[in-house]
């Protein structure tokens, strides 16, 4: 059985272009239930319709070119270049002539350019790019790789690192374009120098930064086992409202840290109004992210990583021996007072039971372990006792407490992709590349965050002159 497939043109030329081509599908195994199109016969007849619309799309792109602007004659034709295109339907083997300017107009120049090679640039459309950017940020590059070749033609003949290198080559874009934002526009903000009032019924005015560390394994020749990585949230609202973006970067550095914190809130609208609170586990480089954004800065410790380590404290009380009976009671009260944003009240009482461990005659293991865990709470809370808030206070007003959006998007940015499912290591930065696209996966604006059209500048006075002088005749009038 033979079916006859016609593709026919309506394009503004009114030319009557027609192509036709054929495919072949037998009868034997329809018994076995060998029904319609297999995968296939899709990517056959997908790979030949991509080539008649791009020879035809190039064919009316050359004619457009090749008229020119002045004299609105034909631009000669030097001779003729062959490239192979890559797209999600196939490697297009292209012919394009390469143009010289109008000797008319401009019979001293003698330049020729390419108006084919301007559309593809890295030789593979961005379609193309960006899906095998979303694969590789998601899986595998193997894994990837396999995907794009199962349902896509021409892809088996690509290795893994083809996809690995597209993925690395549009976190890069990425890397330039929010590096290009921060050129070109001002993303500095100045300090407020008046406090504004507190409505305690619209939490929205709050700007929350959510920010944790991970750590993802390093390759062996750099030296070191594992480098740090920031993942958080930046957005507006209180509890129960959307997190906001997530960004995520390589290293710790200030410079990294405040140039990411400019983009959050360029693009969260911050306009030298409102609240703004750093939500972080109390590490120094989180720290620092506080005195990098507008003043004042309100810096909370998170509650999520007390309570972690005020409940091991609870659930040994349940197995204290019957002279400590009151220990599971004043470790709750301990809870209590830091929920309340009583440190030094906690921190008076932690020392008091702490004591009170270490006036038994006997050593016991028990005691030891819970002098240990309190101990641990102590150093925490001491360290980061200025970051302690009225928890309770801000969780009535509808707020934010802890960094749970933050602990989940470095489950799914770095756990997943970086340490637990994928058992590799990564250099730094590939692996900063790599967190940039996946970032901008988990938001929907890969397409966005790769292009950025920088503002127009103003050509200063003395070089327009010189480019465009002032004939003598008008100068004199």
């Amino acid at each position: 059985m033979h079916w006859r497939i016609t593709l026919e043109a309506i394009d503004p030329l009114a030319e009557g272009y027609r192509k036709e081509f054929m495919i072949e599908k037998d009868l034997d195994g329809l018994a076995d239930g060998k029904l319609g199109c297999s995968i296939e016969d899709g990517k056959a007849i997908m790979k030949e319709v991509q080539k008649i619309i791009i020879e035809r799309q190039l064919d009316l792109w050359v004619r457009y070119c090749r008229a020119c602007p002045t004299c609105d004659g034909l631009l000669p034709i030097k001779d003729y270049n062959e490239r192979k295109i890559l797209t999600v339907f196939g490697e297009i083997p292209v012919r394009f002539p390469r143009l010289m300017v109008c000797q008319k107009c401009n019979p001293a120049c003698c330049f020729t350019f390419s108006p084919a090679a301007d559309i593809c640039k890295d030789r593979a459309t961005p379609e193309l790019l960006e899906l095998s950017a979303r694969l590789g940020a998601r899986f595998s590059y193997r894994e990837a790789s396999e995907v794009l070749a199962t349902f896509l033609p021409d892809q088996s003949a690509r290795t893994f690192t083809t996809l690995r290198n597209r993925t690395l080559a549009l976190g890069k874009r990425i890397e330039e374009a929010e590096r290009q934002q921060r050129w070109f526009e001002d993303l500095t903000y100045s300090d407020r120098s008046q406090h504004e009032l507190a409505l305690t019924d619209d939490p929205a005015r709050e700007f929350v930064f959510n920010a944790d560390t991970a750590h993802i394994p390093l390759i062996k020749r750099y030296g070191g086992r594992t480098f740090e990585a920031v993942v958080g949230h930046f957005g507006r609202g209180g509890r129960g409202d959307p997190p906001g973006p997530v960004f995520a970067f390589e290293g710790t550095l200030p410079r990294e840290l405040k140039a990411a914190a400019a983009l959050a809130l360029k693009r969260q609208g911050y306009a030298d109004q409102g609240d703004i609170t750093v939500i972080s586990d109390g590490a120094e480089c989180l720290k620092r992210l506080a005195s990098m954004l507008p003043q004042p800065v309100t810096h909370i410790l998170d509650w999520f990583h007390i309570s972690m380590k005020v409940q091991p404290i609870a659930q040994l009380a349940s197995t204290a021996p019957k002279h400590r009976s009151s220990f599971g009671g004043r470790i709750e009260r301990i809870r209590w007072r830091l929920w309340n944003g009583q440190a030094s009240r906690a921190l008076s009482l932690i020392a008091r039971v702490r004591r009170d461990l270490s006036r038994d005659t006997v050593p016991s293991i028990w005691a030891h372990r819970a002098d240990k865990l309190l101990e641990t709470l102590q150093v925490y809370i001491r360290r980061n006792q200025g970051s302690v808030v009225n928890y309770a206070e801000r969780y009535r007003e509808g707020k934010r407490v802890s960094t749970a959006p933050a602990e989940a998007s470095v489950n799914r940015l770095v756990a997943k992709r970086f340490v637990k499912k994928q058992q590799m290591r990564w250099s730094r930065t590939g692996a900063h590349y790599l967190l940039k696209v996946r970032a901008s996966v988990l938001n929907g604006d890969l397409s966005q965050r790769t292009k950025y059209e920088a503002p127009k500048q103003p050509i200063p006075a003395n070089i327009a002159s010189f480019i465009s002088p002032t004939p003598p005749l008008f100068r004199a009038a």
